[in-house]
């Protein structure tokens, strides 16, 4: 199995600094450790360590997975799974074997609006909670990876719904994130809502909903205020029905993490691939 890694991003978490890689089955990538642990080693040379790695999983694709997490777990690193898609049994096996956590994500109870946030592949919101039953059953922890959310969109009967078919399925924490407006998310979501919530949506990111040729190619991020209004909506409504945000006070849910581990291991050292001796390590 050949896999590529593609950085989505950072985040401080309660352990220290946290990267994102999305994974992808390409044939001819190369094998998913070797790959994976070439990535860190650039993101890791100017000396700050990367104690959590999230893996963001989209298709059900999964054959690099358990040697990912394996691997990742062999050489002290915290390892969360953010899918979403269902994981596979040998996903299932490697997170329980390295006490993995995973967060489903979740950004709209409509089965359309879901896939138009998410992506192609994407499982509907009540496909993925009754997974997270599955998961739990296999004494995996699991939480809620909410979003991405955007104005119209996620408006409070939109969230109180989602928030609550979370809840009745028993997860009590989650993440929150809010999206921003691309030009394939704005097409995706107006084949599946009404025009005016298209409309309401896209004036929230100061474009004009008839010219949605105006919207960059990068896309554009919500102003301060409307950011911290949603933001503020949600955490309303969680805090009404149970659902508890970072509970542990990052995005990581530390609280979840068993915290048994192997030594955490440098990497761009001998001690990377042990099995091929000092004097055939690069330098």
């Amino acid at each position: 199995m050949s896999a590529s890694f593609t950085a989505l991003g950072e985040f401080r978490s309660c352990s220290g600094r946290a990267a994102v890689f999305a994974g992808e089955a390409r044939e001819g990538a190369g094998v998913p450790e070797l790959a994976l642990a070439s990535t860190l080693a650039e993101r890791e040379s100017g000396g700050q360590e990367i104690r959590v790695v999230v893996l963001r999983i989209a298709s059900r694709d999964q054959g690099w997975v358990a040697p990912t997490v394996a691997w990742l777990a062999a050489h002290g690193r915290r390892v969360i799974l953010r899918t979403a898609v269902p994981l596979s049994r040998s996903s299932i096996a490697a997170a329980r074997r390295e006490g993995v956590t995973v967060l489903l994500e979740l950004a709209h109870a409509q089965p359309g609006v879901q896939v138009a946030l998410l992506g192609p592949h994407a499982e509907s919101t009540a496909g993925l909670l009754l997974h997270a039953q599955h998961l739990r059953a296999c004494e995996l922890e699991v939480a809620a990876w909410v979003g991405p959310l955007l104005p119209a969109v996620a408006d409070d009967r939109a969230l109180e719904t989602l928030v609550r078919h979370i809840v009745a399925a028993d997860l009590v924490d989650g993440h929150v994130v809010l999206g921003r407006l691309t030009p394939p998310r704005l097409e995706a979501l107006t084949r599946v809502l009404p025009w005016p919530t298209v409309a309401t949506m896209s004036r929230a990111f100061g474009i004009d909903p008839a010219l949605p040729a105006s919207l960059p190619a990068a896309g554009v991020h919500l102003s301060p205020m409307a950011d911290g209004a949603l933001r503020h909506a949600v955490a309303r409504i969680a805090g009404a029905l149970g659902l508890r945000l970072d509970h542990c006070g990052c995005p990581a849910q530390c609280h979840l993490d068993p915290e048994q581990r192997t030594a955490y291991v440098p990497l761009a050292t001998p001690e990377l691939f042990p099995e091929l001796g000092p004097d055939r390590v690069a330098h």
